[in-house]
């Protein structure tokens, strides 16, 4: 398969991972993903568009954690997605895109106040094993591409796949518009 160049080269750390449309297997379909921890050992990363409809407070009940009561619950990944963590995002000096995962609660409610930075709470998470990232990159399961400053503030929901990639070039923007099926047609 001959795909355009991108200017964007890896490292895949701090990047997003934008699944392609022929990656439909229910759990990936249309996802963007922030990868936080890129390893010789393996890859970690959050699904940024899966938002539950449930916030924190239909899983914690304590009064101590109010603050976060309201806090929008988003779908991490297939792994360990029966259990709550949270995650704070921040910008540093030098444009990059950050990424705390498995932050406690406690510091969680620090970081709600915090300028600068976000606070997501995750069930589950997303990973691979030692150079299954790379292949899966290979063989274009994933765009990659740069995580750019305004992707937290877009809407975190399916429409962020489509508006991140449409802002990648001409060749993703056509892909963006690929239908589900396209055998349908």
């Amino acid at each position: 398969m001959n795909l355009p160049a991108h200017s964007f080269k890896p490292p895949i750390n701090g990047s997003l991972l934008l699944a392609s449309p022929s990656l439909q297997d229910g759990v990936f379909d249309d996802s963007v993903i922030l990868v936080h921890t890129h390893r010789t050992t393996g890859s970690e990363g959050l699904i940024l568009n899966r938002p539950t409809g449930k916030t924190v407070g239909d899983f914690m009940c304590s009064d101590h954690f109010e603050s976060m009561r309201n806090l929008p619950l988003y779908y991490g990944g297939p792994v360990a997605e029966d259990q709550l963590s949270f995650a704070s995002f921040h910008w540093k000096n030098n444009g990059e895109l950050t990424c705390k995962p498995g932050i406690s609660a406690e510091e969680a409610m620090e970081t709600m106040n915090k300028s600068g930075s976000l606070l997501r709470a995750y069930l589950g998470s997303s990973s691979w094993t030692k150079g299954q990232l790379e292949d899966e990159l290979k063989n274009y399961v994933w765009f990659i591409a740069p995580a750019m400053p305004s992707i937290l503030s877009m809407p975190q929901d399916e429409t962020l796949w489509k508006n991140t990639m449409q802002a990648l070039s001409p060749f993703h923007h056509i892909i963006s518009l690929t239908p589900e099926n396209p055998f349908l047609n």
